[in-house]
């Protein structure tokens, strides 16, 4: 597994338990330092490491410029003549572009405003080849992933100025700018003289160095010509000098192995479907990509990055790439730059390498997402909803933790929360459908984490499958496939316009967002769970302001009845009063407990009356130290009594070097990984 060096390390932990109410107060629970190695950090010092990574109140707008709002038809053949195997253009097929361009996005700016939207992020919109044939099918390249030039705009969305023109006023408008990059693979310029494509593994065809001697490109690289590949890398005819920057165009930067089959060793080193796969464990291939995208954050001014096919790349690249990135932005003035991944998986015991060891700052939360699909749309159990949430210890850092992840309900990719929705719910009519919507968002909104909009998922968009059929326009159609699906919460077609703010559930976004808003505990406030009923039916958590330290109570009910129950909280003798989804007011009882009713496919928020009552012991924190010796993938933990709302911040030295954070936890289990 990933995570410590497979080598012996010896560690001296220090920990200390915030209650923070009374935190000047505390005594020095750190062991003392011998003069022969570095003091351990005070617990003041280890308390001013921040709670959240500072991105942890965005909601995003995921937008296919192509398939969002056609600004100008000027461009909508990218500046090619001829038919649409040239140009790429053809709105009547879903597999091309359909027209939609940056001068659009500028356009609708305050339809995305309107949702409460912090952050544009955006499909890449760097320059393709315009037509690719991939798995035997002709298609374009509308989504922005098979590249050829890396500095510029793709023709058919505009030009580099609007590009600026466009961050420009995003931010005017207080909204954040995101790109999705690559960096594992090209667009297919470079072709094999065997005119086979079948992947073939290292073990059966090991690279050669110049010499002709085998070697094993993840224990060191050395020179390679062209003769000590699997198979012989050749130009495709009038393509020998197309990419951008030139680098890109030397057959011998990319692995050369045949088409992946995303599985074992050639989800690493294969072609992504056709495209050309870099050669990431390449150091030259490392500066390459580090210099483009340092460029696009120096001239552009940019906030972040979603790196796509995170999971295709090996784990050396991302901790090299991110943290050079990470300190460009923040020598660009970019101290709060955000990295996020694409790595799909609903294991976190997959996902959180990416950020332990690859040094990024979130993963799209592909766990979260699974059991928010199964809780909200097929009524599935509590149990996928606290098996998730249990392991949100894994992604602690010292620069990151569960609270920057970023949650959907649905993408581009693997398809929309309404087409999911309407799967799962095949005899239901528009009003469930629209109901089950609404709570699958309360419940994202609602939940730790940066929620993610796919765009016309606020229009009830649907669709058939995943992938293209989930690429609707937003401006009207002339797709047969897109024109037969059914809309949620509308009598409207995709033969019109969709950019209609009255529509339900762009309404119930734009009032979770202003909930969110009025209320930012529930945004990124300390998450602890506090119910969850066997089977389907409640599920309630604490949110809880680490500032303010004021309580709210989060319950939601994926039954078909009302439910009441007995949520507990931090405080005996406690007011509190419904401020979304009831007008209760109740009082927690002795044993801490409220009473809370949750209408059916709903959700309901209660909010404390006052602040947390300081504790009337202080905590004490033994510490649990991986065994001596372990490697890989271990945990450190603390338990903490005395009640109250506790944080526990961990710091670790090996051998006689220095003293280094390694996280916090704000809530039980007090652990790190």
């Amino acid at each position: 597994m990933t995570g410590l060096p497979s080598r012996r390390r010896t560690a001296r932990l220090s920990a200390v338990a915030l209650i923070l109410s009374v935190l000047p107060a505390l005594p020095s629970t750190t062991p003392s330092a011998d003069a022969a190695t570095p003091r351990p950090p005070s617990d003041h010092a280890l308390a001013r490491t921040p709670a959240r990574p500072a991105p942890s109140r965005e909601q995003f707008y995921l937008v296919l410029p192509d398939r969002f709002a056609n600004g100008t038809t000027s461009n909508d053949e990218g500046g090619l003549t001829g038919g649409r195997s040239r140009t790429g253009h053809d709105p009547t097929d879903k597999h091309f572009y359909q027209g939609g361009d940056l001068r659009g996005l500028i356009e609708k700016l305050d339809y995305i405003k309107g949702l409460g939207t912090t952050a544009l992020w955006m499909a890449p919109v760097f320059k393709n080849r315009p037509v690719q044939t991939m798995s035997g099918t002709e298609m374009a390249s509308y989504h922005g992933y098979s590249i050829t030039d890396f500095t510029r705009v793709d023709p058919h969305f505009g030009t580099n100025a609007e590009l600026a023109e466009l961050v420009d006023k995003a931010h005017a408008k207080g909204m954040k700018v995101f790109f999705d990059v690559i960096t594992n693979h090209t667009a297919d310029t470079v072709d094999y003289a065997e005119k086979t494509y079948g992947y073939r593994s290292k073990g059966a065809f090991p690279y050669l160095d110049a010499e002709g001697r085998p070697f094993d490109d993840s224990s060191g690289m050395r020179e390679v010509d062209e003769d000590g590949f699997p198979y012989t890398p050749r130009p495709r005819p009038g393509e020998h000098d197309t990419k951008v920057p030139a680098w890109l165009n030397d057959p011998t930067m990319y692995h050369n192995r045949g088409d992946s089959t995303f599985a074992g060793e050639s989800a690493l080193y294969g072609d992504f479907k056709g495209n050309d796969d870099l050669w990431t464990e390449r150091p030259e291939v490392v500066e390459g990509m580090r210099r483009i995208y340092e460029a696009w954050v120096k001239d552009f001014g940019i906030d972040g990055f979603r790196v796509d096919t995170a999971k295709n790349v090996n784990m050396a690249f991302w901790t090299q790439w991110a943290t050079a990135l990470d300190a460009y932005a923040a020598r660009q003035g970019k101290r709060d730059f955000f990295i996020f991944a694409e790595a799909f998986s609903a294991d976190p015991v997959v996902m959180a390498p990416y950020l332990t060891e690859g040094r990024l700052d979130a993963t799209l939360d592909f766990p979260m997402q699974a059991a928010l699909r199964n809780y909200a749309s097929r009524g599935g159990p509590t149990r996928d909803l606290v098996h998730v949430l249990a392991q949100d210890h894994r992604y602690t850092t010292d620069k990151a933790n569960a609270y920057g992840e970023v949650t959907f309900l649905g993408s581009h990719d693997m398809g929309r929360i309404g087409s999911f929705i309407s799967q799962d719910n095949p005899g239901a009519d528009d009003a469930e459908l629209l109901r089950r919507d609404r709570f699958a968002h309360e419940l994202m909104f609602l939940s730790r984490g940066n929620p993610v909009i796919y765009a016309g998922d606020e229009q009830g968009f649907t669709g058939s499958a995943d992938d293209v059929y989930a690429r609707q326009t937003l401006f009207a159609s002339k797709v047969p496939d897109y024109l037969d699906d059914d809309q949620i919460g509308t009598e409207r077609t995709h033969a019109s316009d969709a950019y209609d703010p009255r529509h339900p559930l762009y309404k119930a976004i734009a009032s979770l967002s202003q909930l969110t808003k009025r209320h930012p505990a529930l945004r990124d406030g300390v998450q602890e769970e506090r119910y969850a009923d066997d089977g389907p039916g409640v599920y309630a958590f604490s949110r809880t302001d680490l500032r303010k330290q004021v309580e709210y109570v989060v319950a939601v009910n994926n039954a078909d009845e009302a439910r009441t129950v007995g949520v507990p909280t931090y405080s005996a003798g406690m007011d509190f009063r419904g401020v979304y989804g009831s007008a209760a007011r109740v009082r927690s009882g002795a044993d801490r407990k409220v009473r809370v009713e949750v209408p059916p496919l709903s959700a309901v928020v209660l909010k404390a009356a006052k602040a947390l009552r300081s504790p009337s012991v202080k905590p004490s924190v033994p510490v649990q130290a991986p065994a001596a010796g372990a490697t890989g993938d271990v945990e450190v933990s603390a338990e903490v009594d005395g009640g109250g709302l506790n944080r526990v911040v961990f710091a670790a030295q090996v051998g006689n070097g220095p003293w280094r954070t390694l996280g916090s936890a704000d809530h039980a289990p007090y652990r790190v990984t």
